[in-house]
Formats: C-alpha cells, sequence, structure tokens
C-alpha cells in the first residue's frame, strides 16, 4: 500500500510541477490561448457528465479527459464514433480505435475533425462578399498510450497533431496530454482521484500566402510593392484538472457514481464541474452534470468563455455474444447559443 501510494504521489508532484510553468499567469492571460479545437470534449458519456469524471472514465471515452482511463477498459480491442451538432453549422466528427498489446500496455489512434459550413468570402472592397465561400479545416490526429502501473494506478499519455487550415493561412503543432488515476484510495473501495494535464506544448504562429498583400505607396512612382504581414504567435490553452470519483453497487443491480473536479486553466478563469451517474445492470445509464465558474469573470471574454453549464445524457449497452455495443447520448446546454447534441457508438471485442 505505501509504495502504491508513494508512486503515485510521485508521479502527481511531477504533473503539478510541470503545470505549474504551463499555467503560470492564468489571471494576466485571458484570450491569449488559440488552437481552440483542442477544448471541444468528444465522447457522449464524458460530455454527459461535464468532464468531471477524469477519476474513473475508462476505454476510448477516457482519451480527451484523462487518457490513463484507455488502461481501463475491459476489452481487448475498441471502436468508438462520435458526433456532435453544435451551434450554427458546427460539427464534430470523431474517431478512435484502440487494443491491448500484451505486457506493453494498450494503444490508441484517433482523429477529431471540425466542419464550419460554407463562409461567404469577404475582403477589403467587398465587404458583403465576393460570391465566393471558403471553410476551415481544422483536425487534431492523436496517439494515446496507457498503462497499469499496478493493481490501482493507471498512467496515460496522448500526443496530437493539431493543424487549421484557413483561407491561405494555416497552422500546426503538436500537443501533449498526460493523466494518472488511482482508484482505492484511503482503501475505500470505488473511490478514485484522477490528475490531468492537457494541451502542452509550445507557440503556434500562423503563415501562408494570405499574410502577403499587394501595397500602393502613396507618392511614389515605384510599382505597387509585396507586403509580408507576420502573425503574432499564441500559446495552447494549457490546464491542469483534479478529480475524484466514488461509485457505490446496491444489491449487485444499481450502481451510482459521484463525480467532481476542478480545473486551473492559463487562458480563462478556473473551473469547477460535478456529475453524476446511474446505471442498472450496467445496462441502462443516465447521466447529469453542471458545470461553473470558480471567480467572478473578469471581462467578456471569460464571460463567453462558460457558455455551458448543464448536461444531460442516457446511454445502453448491449451484449451480443463476442461483441458489445454502447449507445450514448449527450445534451450540453448553452447560455447563448442552441444547445450541442452528441451520439456516441462504441464496439468493443
Amino acid at each position: 500500500m505505501r509504495t502504491t501510494l508513494s508512486s503515485f504521489l510521485a508521479v502527481l508532484m511531477a504533473l503539478v510541477l510541470i503545470s505549474a510553468t504551463a499555467t503560470a499567469g492564468g489571471g494576466d492571460r485571458s484570450g491569449t490561448a488559440g488552437a481552440d479545437q483542442l477544448l471541444v470534449p468528444v465522447g457522449a458519456r464524458g460530455i454527459a457528465l461535464g468532464s468531471s469524471y477524469s477519476a474513473g472514465i475508462s476505454g476510448l471515452n477516457a482519451i480527451y479527459f484523462n487518457p490513463a482511463g484507455l488502461a481501463a477498459t475491459k476489452n481487448s480491442a475498441e471502436a468508438l464514433f462520435s458526433h456532435t451538432s453544435s451551434f450554427g453549422d458546427i460539427g464534430v466528427d470523431y474517431a478512435a480505435v484502440g487494443a491491448e498489446f500484451g505486457g506493453f500496455g494498450h494503444l490508441a489512434f484517433s482523429v477529431k475533425s471540425l466542419s464550419f459550413g460554407d463562409i461567404d468570402l469577404t475582403d477589403e472592397t467587398s465587404p458583403d462578399g465576393t460570391g465566393a465561400t471558403w471553410s476551415p479545416t481544422f483536425v487534431a490526429l492523436g496517439v494515446t498510450y496507457a498503462r497499469a502501473l499496478t493493481d490501482r494506478i493507471r498512467a496515460g499519455v496522448s500526443a496530437y497533431l493539431v493543424s487549421e487550415d484557413m483561407y491561405r493561412v494555416s497552422a500546426a503543432t503538436a500537443s501533449f496530454d498526460i493523466g494518472v488515476q488511482y482508484q482505492g484510495l484511503a482503501g475505500v473501495r470505488g473511490l478514485g482521484i484522477g490528475v490531468t494535464l492537457r494541451h502542452l506544448g509550445g507557440n503556434v504562429q500562423y503563415e501562408g500566402a494570405g499574410l502577403t498583400r499587394r501595397v500602393d505607396e502613396l507618392d511614389s512612382k515605384r510599382d505597387p510593392q509585396l507586403l509580408r504581414i507576420e502573425a503574432a504567435g499564441f500559446s495552447l490553452p494549457t490546464s491542469l484538472e483534479l478529480g475524484v470519483a466514488y461509485t457505490r453497487t446496491l444489491a449487485e443491480l444499481h450502481n451510482f457514481t459521484f463525480a467532481g473536479s476542478f480545473e486551473n486553466n492559463n487562458f480563462i478563469t478556473d473551473q469547477y464541474r460535478v456529475g453524476v451517474e446511474y446505471s442498472f445492470r450496467n445496462f441502462f445509464f443516465l447521466r447529469g452534470s453542471y458545470n461553473m465558474a470558480g471567480d467572478e469573470p473578469d471581462n467578456a471574454f471569460d464571460e463567453g468563455a462558460y457558455e455551458y453549464d448543464a448536461a444531460f445524457g442516457a446511454g445502453v449497452n448491449l451484449d451480443a455474444g463476442d461483441l458489445q455495443i454502447g449507445v450514448d447520448y449527450a445534451y450540453r446546454h448553452m447560455k447563448t447559443f442552441d444547445g450541442n447534441h452528441v451520439i456516441t457508438v462504441n464496439l468493443g471485442f
């Protein structure tokens, strides 16, 4: 027990020390982070629980919320497909596959793509539109490795190639998530804690032909010149999340999971989350959650950053012999815009 706890505390201390630098000055950096596509969660189960279940979420559903949870899957191989209909014409499509490789651990590959529909193209001379359209392309390709270090401790890391392509400009960078989960805290069965450090990486800068302008000099006989605009760099939205969860089983029929988490950010004020999940015979699930800001927003950006508050969802698990089929739905409320609808299908082999 002492060795297990010491190992977890060592990993926890390392994550805290890393995050201390990554999130330093968060209160003075509001609105300065980019690559917001990294903040878009995927998977109906985790979204319905308001991202609060980082301490115990498992399988491919765990990749975004805590990569350590990949090692907790009960299947030797999995596939997951998810679609989110957000406000406007924004859609989020996500797919992941993963498997256990003997004593090596668990390995998974994922891809997340955001679609925005057609956008009218405008310029300085045609502010109402040129008649042409364009659509941004935001993609994150990921690989996740997770392993159970002991019967109580799991650790995982995800590496992402993040790409953003807008009209004649683009940017790309690498991002990393690190997570640990500890089960049986203080000897209490069903009680666990989790730590996740998300979106760790360097600065990003847009480049491309769209940053080149043709300039006519006033009172000059020279031909128009090409002016190269250098875009300012931006940091990734790094955050550190601490989560706790407790699961209680009644009469071997009913499972209740209560989860909560605190997230410290380098780009907006901190967040608190609570969630609850009920399941009957591990077949039917009901979920609900609520998110709230730790402090009163300091500016309009912070107010806009907390569009999401309550979320709800349900799901079923179907046993088809060697194939386990999970179908989950989530609705995430937005204060200003229409809410998000999320549907996820999970296949376990």
